[in-house]
């Protein structure tokens, strides 16, 4: 079964949706603010995120910034009242998967979010496994086996780090760059800390996995 996260105020739309997609065989989680939405995500893994741009805390499209900066790739469809193309250019441009403008028909919705979830799975079904080296790395999974088929695990902070360095294989990237697409720009932690979490994956997956660029900083290795 299918995982939808609804982040919308308005209870009467939260009501209309949950019914809906619970009635078309999805299960349903709810937020009313984007501090919510975090928790959440912190505590389930969701197919599908139905994020509404006007939040009472923070803009939806600042919260598909930092989604997409941190490497979170989930579908997200974006819902609004507003029905400029300029706001529908600015939300797909920064990464969301489709746009719905209030009032909408719920059957129509239903329908967008089966076509982002089947367009994502063909998507990932190339992108999901990736061979480090002698190892094998299971993006869903967040697990890597060796060679020998033996299962490595990561923490969520060291896989968010792998995930950026695979999706950007040429890129060199900064510790300061790192930092706030994995640990956020609220994060008041020092570059330390990337050297840290570098260091553990190699202990896990091999020296050769992320090179360690001179003056600049990391990029992926062995691949």
């Amino acid at each position: 079964m299918k995982s939808v996260l609804i982040v919308e105020d308005e209870d009467d739309m939260v009501e209309i949706i949950s019914y809906t997609l619970k009635e078309n065989g999805f299960s349903v989680l709810s937020a009313k603010t984007a501090s919510e939405m975090w928790e959440k995500l912190e505590d389930n893994k969701v197919d599908v995120i139905l994020l509404d741009i006007g939040l009472p805390d923070e803009s939806g499209i600042d919260v598909l910034k930092v989604l997409r900066r941190q490497g979170n790739d989930v579908p997200i469809v974006i819902l609004t009242a507003r029905r400029s193309d300029v706001d529908k250019i600015v939300g797909l441009e920064l990464g969301a998967d489709d746009y719905i403008t209030k009032p909408f028909n719920r059957y129509e919705l239903v329908a967008r979010i089966r076509t982002v979830l089947r367009r994502y799975v063909g998507h990932k079904m190339d992108k999901n496994v990736v061979k480090l080296g002698k190892n094998t790395l299971d993006i869903e999974s967040y697990t890597a086996t060796d060679e020998n088929g033996n299962k490595i695990e990561f923490t969520k902070k060291e896989f968010g780090l792998l995930k950026l360095l695979i999706s950007n294989p040429r890129k060199v990237f900064t510790r300061e760059e790192i930092l706030d697409r994995i640990w956020g720009e609220d994060f008041f932690g020092d570059f330390r800390t990337v050297d840290v979490h570098v260091s553990k994956i190699r202990e896990k997956l091999g020296d050769s996995v992320i090179k360690t660029v001179r003056g600049v900083g990391y990029k992926l290795g062995e691949i």
